[in-house]
């Protein structure tokens, strides 16, 4: 199978690999792809039973909250709900469509694909199915959401007593059944599916592929060289177009969010008619303070640590695309792979927040409401998610001084 690394362009044959083998990159020692093994049955399985826990999930408690005799119980659904009575309309629209409705449309049509609907519908169709499928993974955050809900909990364990409805471990079972039948999914055997990969004549192929001209497809990374991919259809570049300058943008976008992200309350806790505003460093602090050092840290490096180093990675790689490569651009590329793959977990504290507004509810004795800052803050996480997508890592290894590319 020929292929081109998506992160830094060489052109490999990769040799049929069985079961537990892997294909890298023998260059940037980037993972290309694993053993083409039929898991249909037991992704089917796995999306079957993620969907009814998913199901179950919405209909009976999901965790209670008691304090001085007064008892509320949410469910799944009602940590979106209780965000449009505050007029948290975009965060609640968020978490409906990213802990519930994407997740379920992925796995309802996960099953009908390991079914071999690709097989019978026409091509047309059968490939815009696909690219919307694939493309609805990377925004679910359903076990984000999960570690959210155990953060919240430590959080206000010491105000009241807590306790895990019915809902919360069928959720729980739910995303493991999820992430189990994602780990087995083969992108590579649906897309053969949908059409065979079609093979390069080997006098076109060379060191990189951008030398010859070859343009690998950024849907089915099948290699092209023509401007539309014979099998997805999808419009194909030699490197996508403007990538530096959207990314920028994006970043741009980000940074002008995190300002206000951590300088305006995120919530605000009334206690006893006495309302309090926290910002993201003031919940870490009291987190510090109440002995919880592990979640104080993590809340800390997942919502103010991570989106700083993520901004500045990704300005310091914007800035390496006009230099030519050299022995350090290996590392340069782990360091994008690993920024794009933490991205969406800083989102983190947008679920604990929404959790809490869901949970404490308890009038003046005790409520909490969602503050402007996180509205920034989730602003903040998509653009700077969109802004590792948009660039395209290939650049760090093109020679910025001719048309030709080269690698040292």
């Amino acid at each position: 199978m020929q292929t081109a690394c998506p992160n830094c362009d060489l052109i490999i044959d990769i040799p049929h690999i069985v079961a537990k083998q892997m294909a890298v990159c023998p260059h940037c020692h980037s993972k290309l792809c694993a053993a083409n093994i039929n898991y249909d049955s037991r992704i089917v399985a796995l999306s079957i039973s993620a969907l009814l826990m998913l199901l179950s999930s919405m209909f009976y408690p999901f965790i209670s909250f008691s304090s001085n005799g007064i008892t509320q119980t949410i469910t799944l659904p009602d940590a979106a709900r209780i965000l449009f009575n505050y007029d948290s309309n975009l965060l609640g629209i968020f978490i409906d469509v990213s802990i519930i409705g994407l997740p379920m449309a992925l796995l309802t049509i996960l099953i009908p694909l390991h079914l071999g609907l690709l097989k019978v519908l026409p091509q047309t169709i059968a490939r815009r199915l696909l690219k919307f499928t694939l493309a609805l993974e990377p925004w679910i955050m359903s076990e984000i959401f999960l570690i959210g809900v155990l953060v919240s909990m430590v959080k206000i364990m010491s105000l009241a007593e807590v306790s895990f409805g019915v809902s919360f471990w069928a959720y729980a079972a739910f995303v493991l059944f999820y992430i189990g039948s994602l780990a087995h999914l083969n992108r590579a055997r649906l897309w053969d599916q949908v059409q065979p990969q079609a093979e390069i004549a080997a006098a076109k192929l060379s060191y990189r592929a951008i030398d010859s001209n070859i343009r690998a497809c950024h849907v089915c990374h099948q290699l092209s060289d023509s401007e539309y991919c014979s099998r997805c259809n999808s419009k194909t570049h030699i490197r996508n177009p403007h990538s530096v300058q959207k990314a920028t943008a994006w970043l741009i976008t980000s940074i002008a969010c995190y300002i206000p992200a951590n300088l305006l309350p995120i919530m605000y806790t009334t206690s006893l008619g006495d309302e309090s505003p926290s910002t993201l460093i003031g919940g870490v602090i009291t987190l510090w303070q109440a002995g919880s050092y592990p979640i104080a840290l993590i809340i800390f490096l997942a919502s103010v640590v991570v989106p700083l180093a993520k901004a500045l990675i990704l300005t310091f790689l914007c800035f390496l695309v006009s230099k030519p490569a050299n022995g350090q651009t290996k590392g340069y590329t782990k360091v994008y792979q690993l920024t794009e793959f933490i991205g969406k977990w800083s989102m983190i504290d947008v679920f604990v927040v929404a959790i809490l507004v869901a949970l404490v509810q308890l009038g003046n004795l005790m409520s909490v409401t969602p503050g402007l800052g996180t509205v920034f803050f989730t602003i903040m996480v998509i653009c700077q998610m969109l802004a590792a997508h948009a660039f395209d890592p290939r650049l760090l290894w093109d020679s910025p001084n001719n048309d030709k590319k080269t690698i040292n």
